[in-house]
C-alpha cells in the first residue's frame, strides 16, 4: 500500500530526476560541440551516466549493464544514454507494485567488492547528489578554458517551468 507521504516522496523524486535530466543535456549541448571542449569534462559526464545506470542495476539486478564507473561514452551516444537512465529510472519508481518501495533495503556491491545496505530512496538521493556534484566540476573545468557553462542550478529549472506553465495557461 503506497502512503500520502511515499506518493509525494516519489513525486518530488520525479521531479527531481526531471530536472537532473534537462541539466545533463544543458552540459552535453555544450560538451558535444567539440570546439575545444577538453577531454576530462566528457570524462566526468560519461561518468554520471555511467553511474546513474550503475546504481540503477544494483537495485533492480536487471543484469542489463557491463559499465564501469569510469568507462568513456562516445559524444554521438551521450544523449541516448541520458533519455534511457532517465526512462529506465521513471519506470522503477512506479515498482511498488513489484514489492520495491522506497524505504526498501538493498544489500549491493560497490566496485571494490565490499557488500553495503541501503534504502531505494538512498540510493535514488545519492544518484542525484553524485550527479550535481559532478557537473559542478564539470562547469568549472568549463570556466577555466574560457567556456560559459550552461545555467543548471535546480531554482532555474524550476523558474522555467513555471514561467512555460504560465505562457501555456
Amino acid at each position: 500500500m503506497i502512503t500520502k507521504s511515499t506518493a509525494k516522496m516519489k513525486d518530488q523524486l520525479k521531479d527531481w530526476f526531471s530536472y537532473n535530466h534537462e541539466a545533463n543535456e544543458r552540459f552535453m549541448e555544450i560538451l558535444t560541440r567539440g570546439e575545444g571542449v577538453p577531454d576530462k569534462p566528457l570524462s566526468l559526464l560519461s561518468h554520471i551516466l555511467n553511474a546513474h545506470q550503475i546504481w540503477l542495476d544494483r537495485i533492480y539486478t536487471t543484469g542489463s549493464t557491463s559499465r564501469k564507473p569510469w568507462q568513456q561514452i562516445e559524444r554521438v551516444d551521450l544523449a541516448a544514454t541520458n533519455n534511457e537512465v532517465y526512462q529506465q529510472t521513471g519506470v522503477y519508481l512506479q515498482a511498488e507494485r513489484f514489492g520495491m518501495g522506497l524505504q526498501r533495503p538493498i544489500t549491493y556491491s560497490n566496485t571494490q567488492g565490499v557488500r553495503f545496505e541501503n534504502t531505494i530512496q538512498e540510493i535514488y538521493m545519492h544518484i542525484l547528489f553524485h550527479s550535481a556534484y559532478h557537473r559542478g566540476q564539470i562547469a568549472l573545468l568549463l570556466r577555466e578554458q574560457g567556456i560559459d557553462p550552461p545555467l543548471s542550478d535546480y531554482i532555474f529549472f524550476k523558474r522555467e517551468l513555471q514561467s512555460t506553465t504560465q505562457r501555456s495557461a
